[in-house]
């Protein structure tokens, strides 16, 4: 998609009826616990590497799924940084959003009043099952994942295969790659990636090779499933 500055666009708008647009939206207790280990305290976790870019590109995946594509319900699946849940519910108020917490994280990166379900991410069996029994997601509408914490492209998150069939009402995938592009090319599968494809998180939905500024060398995309 090296049209990202040739073609100017309006906020709104879709580029090349596939893609996201690139404005950036404004950013916006007990935690209920369905399964796993009710964990009271989390051991103190490194801070994500740029969470800054990694924030506001969560906040442009967000924007572009609420508000150009009418999702409503988003899954966060071990975000590495704090404040998704706020952000998905100011895009739209009847946004819902469920957590999957990777161990040692529930608490910490977890919405107050939001569902957890707590899994690593080395194990997405557990997860999936749980999500479609709990009865807070419903696969035959859209669904968004938002798998944004950073994966080597040589392990990919597992469970991507059965996470598509599950999503018999269509969704998207977001993901977050610290891998060369190259090397990357292969993540979304079975996943359609969404122009450009996979970028830097500093600049998504731009490509890369239409931005001049210093990357965090972290890629970011956006899937969809073959129903959308």
């Amino acid at each position: 998609m090296t049209y990202a500055r040739r073609h100017q666009v309006e906020p709104g708008t879709v580029l090349d009826g596939q893609g996201p647009s690139s404005r950036v939206p404004p950013s916006r207790g007990h935690v209920v616990h369905l399964g796993g280990r009710r964990q009271n305290t989390a051991p103190a976790q490194p801070p994500a590497r740029d969470a800054r870019a990694h924030q506001a590109f969560l906040d442009r995946v967000v924007d572009y799924l609420s508000t150009d594509r009418g999702v409503r319900q988003f899954i966060d699946w071990g975000s590495p940084v704090p404040g998704t849940a706020e952000r998905i519910r100011r895009a739209h108020p009847d946004n819902s959003v469920v957590h999957v917490a990777p161990h040692g994280t529930v608490g910490m990166l977890s919405s107050p009043d939001t569902p957890v379900l707590s899994g690593g991410a080395e194990n997405a069996e557990t997860p999936l099952r749980r999500l479609t029994t709990c009865g807070l997601v419903d696969f035959d509408e859209p669904v968004a994942v938002l798998m944004t914490r950073p994966f080597n492209a040589h392990t990919p998150p597992p469970g991507l295969t059965r996470l598509h069939s599950l999503m018999h009402g269509g969704g998207y995938l977001a993901l977050a790659v610290d891998a060369p592009e190259r090397a990357a090319e292969q993540v979304f599968d079975p996943f359609v990636p969404l122009e450009p494809g996979l970028a830097d998180l500093r600049w998504w939905p731009y490509p890369d090779e239409d931005v001049a500024m210093e990357g965090t060398g972290v890629l970011g995309g956006l899937g969809r499933t073959h129903r959308n």
